[in-house]
């Protein structure tokens, strides 16, 4: 309980001393200006972009047959996907969006590729991870429960 309130409070120092710094940056007049006005904020929102590769399949599921091997891998990234988004959000209060692509290799097209709004990241009322995924904005393409290429990305 002390943990989550102690968290709480550290994201909301987070997001207003990321609000201060980019109200302090628009405030020309601290920057030499004769005029004591400055811009005034009307909008802002962060944007993160990250890219990553997904893991091999895990060590104990090395010796599945290839076909089930590659579902294994295909659910983990997944699973993956989602844990690494909510570290994110939690990890980087003032983040908005995450804009994200999921590769096998860095040389070959996405798995998984979209953008993921903090707000709609805690609704959590989905029966299955990849309703959950294509809910929050992500792009994938399944077939018999493995992760095919998406092209166009």
């Amino acid at each position: 309980m002390l943990a989550r309130i102690a968290s709480r409070i550290t994201r909301l120092y987070g997001e207003e001393a990321f609000y201060r710094k980019v109200v302090r940056s628009l405030a020309l007049h601290r920057r030499g200006e004769v005029r004591s006005d400055g811009l005034r904020l009307s909008f802002a929102r962060t944007i993160l972009q990250i890219e990553w590769c997904a893991r091999d399949v895990h060590p104990w599921d090395r010796d599945l047959p290839p076909d089930q091997a590659e579902r294994c891998s295909s659910l983990q990234c997944l699973y993956d996907t989602n844990a690494a988004i909510g570290r994110l959000f939690a990890g980087i209060p003032a983040v908005d969006t995450i804009e994200l692509c999921v590769r096998r290799e860095l040389s070959q097209p996405p798995l998984l590729a979209g953008a993921v709004d903090r707000e709609d990241f805690g609704l959590d009322d989905y029966s299955s991870i990849g309703m959950k995924l294509r809910s929050l904005g992500l792009k994938f393409r399944m077939s018999d429960l493995r992760l095919e290429q998406i092209s166009g990305e």
